[in-house]
């Protein structure tokens, strides 16, 4: 698993401007901002499953022990992102890519394609983090506004990573 280090860089650096987001960027009870399933999804193809576990740990570790109240969480609800990312990646972006180790950019694949694989992780993370947020004491359509609501946030956001992370390599 060798990642260069301009790579790595602009990773820790993302992690960090998430850290200022999940501290300063509190836009209501409706909306949660997070750019960590984004993150997840744009680590090179070359980083496999249980890597890509690891890191996401390591991320959601890092974001609930530096901002968030419930230590836990981010961890809970990013490891099913990373675990599901070779699979969103192969449904929506194509075999071909996972075959060989290929990355994949917004130019490469298009813009539809990448935002449905960018909100199925984000919708994948989402999903178990409003439903360990709220833990059944929540009412349901709280929690759907919720949902939606950061998921729209989530979008653009989500573009802006995906188009920092991948590099196209075409010319």
């Amino acid at each position: 698993m060798r990642i260069s280090r301009n790579y790595t860089l602009t990773f820790v650096l993302l992690l960090v401007c998430q850290l200022f987001l999940s501290n300063y960027a509190c836009l209501g009870p409706y909306i949660m901002l997070s750019m960590l399933p984004t993150m997840i999804l744009c680590l090179p193809m070359r980083v496999g499953t249980v890597a890509s576990m690891l890191i996401a740990f390591a991320c959601g570790f890092a974001t609930d022990l530096c901002c968030e109240g419930l230590l836990g969480i981010n961890v809970a609800a990013l490891l099913p992102v990373a675990f599901c990312r070779r699979g969103l990646i192969r449904i929506f972006l194509g075999e071909d890519l996972i075959a060989r180790n290929d990355n994949f950019s917004i130019r490469k694949n298009g813009l539809g394609k990448v935002s449905l694989a960018q909100v199925s992780s984000c919708a994948i993370f989402l999903a178990a983090y409003i439903f360990l947020d709220g833990a059944g004491t929540r009412p349901f359509w709280f929690c759907t506004a919720r949902f939606f609501a950061s998921l729209a946030c989530c979008w653009p956001l989500g573009l802006g990573v995906v188009n920092i992370l991948t590099v196209d390599d075409r010319k």
